[in-house]
């Protein structure tokens, strides 16, 4: 499904029905032909340190900087970018009145951006069911049985709810969602998903026209060794060995030629693909990175505003020739008054809950794909069962 697809669904609008055998009265109430269908969004922790204010524990005040370090793990603006995402794809398909679960891993966030983040989905699908887990088993637990305690779903109830749609907000490996990526400690198995926790999804879950889609890094990619930034090799295609000995080792010289070579993705080996083969829902991933940057503002915008507030005496802490003319206030356009306006509307909007800037109306814009591993496809591909 895409972001906003009006074709995606067949609409009805009803001014009477019958609910649990009793009639009731509506205003043009919107129906479509996903009722009894259930649309999943999962979302992980995001504890991953990118490293900036790393302090080696030597030196005047360094045990304060690497304590706010820790204390902040993804940043500010990084802290939130699994649910901000969640929230625009509610927010932009809010009128089709999708039935919506959101199963939201409890590690790394704080009950205050908890009861927020709960608040928020509930502003745009008020029937929306928010749910708390703790590890993969009972986020499977719930898309087979509709109950994060129960394994088997023995009263049928996926026969008259089926899952339509899953998104999967997280980070990721080759071969793995990477639910608890941490960098420092352990216990991550208990929250990650690889191909034996897909393996525990039962197909019957899912209804015949299921999707998922996996906004993780390298869901799509089955080749191990494709894992770090580089898919861009030399290969020796040719030696030949001179007729005449090195005349001071005595040793035969050789002349190799190589040719650039890129490795096979393996998409058939992929978790996206296993997925696929586990539930007979088509799947959606990316062999690439997955670029979350822009989730609340392109890095364009912040290096206009940066230079908007530099030209007003604020420190400049970011680079972009492009907008240098702003370092002088008369040289502002009307054009730049007003984007700037805007953006500081939008920026207003957001307010800090335990360290992370939060933003009720969601992300701004989408995941895409990122630009590593060198030579890997950015754009989601798609995988059926086999």
């Amino acid at each position: 499904m895409s972001e906003k697809s009006k074709k995606a669904t067949t609409l009805f609008t009803i001014k009477k029905a019958s609910v649990n055998g009793k009639e009731k009265e509506f205003t043009d109430k919107i129906l479509n032909n996903d009722i009894g269908k259930e649309y999943i969004i999962i979302i992980a922790p995001q504890n991953y340190q990118h490293g900036e204010g790393w302090f080696s524990g030597k030196g005047k005040g360094a045990v304060k900087e690497t304590w706010n370090w820790l204390k902040n793990d993804a940043g500010v603006n990084g802290k939130f970018m699994f649910v901000h995402q969640g929230l625009r794809r509610v927010r932009l398909n809010k009128e089709f009145g999708f039935s919506w679960t959101i199963l939201m891993y409890t590690s790394g966030y704080t009950e205050m951006q908890l009861c927020e983040t709960k608040e928020a989905f509930k502003n745009f699908a008020p029937n929306s069911n928010f749910v708390r887990i703790k590890n993969y088993q009972e986020a499977i637990n719930y898309i087979n049985t509709k109950s994060i305690s129960k394994t088997i779903d023995d009263k049928k109830v996926r026969e008259k709810n089926s899952v339509e749609r899953i998104f999967i907000y997280c980070h990721g490996f080759v071969g793995k969602l990477a639910m608890g990526l941490t960098n420092r400690h352990s216990g991550d198995e208990d929250l990650d998903w690889d191909e034996k926790v897909v393996a525990k999804l039962k197909q019957n879950a899912f209804s015949k026209t299921a999707k998922i889609y996996s906004f993780s890094c390298k869901t799509g990619l089955g080749n191990l060794e494709i894992e770090k930034h580089n898919n861009i090799n030399k290969k020796v295609v040719n030696t030949s060995v001179s007729i005449g000995a090195s005349p001071t080792t005595g040793i035969p010289s050789s002349n190799e030629t190589y040719k650039t070579v890129t490795l096979p993705l393996l998409g058939e080996k992929s978790l996206a693909q296993k997925f696929s083969n586990i539930t007979g829902a088509m799947t959606y991933a990316y062999c690439s990175r997955s670029e979350y940057s822009d989730t609340l503002n392109t890095a364009d915008e912040l290096d206009f505003m940066a230079y908007y507030e530099a030209g007003s005496g604020k420190k400049l802490d970011r680079k972009n020739d492009s907008y240098k003319y702003l370092l002088k206030r008369e040289n502002r356009k009307k054009e730049d008054i007003r984007r700037f306006d805007e953006l500081q509307k939008i920026q207003n909007k957001r307010f800090t809950v335990d360290n992370g800037k939060f933003d009720p109306e969601g992300a701004r814009y989408p995941v895409r794909g990122g630009d590593t591993p060198v030579g890997v496809p950015n754009d989601m591909k798609t995988y059926k069962k086999n």
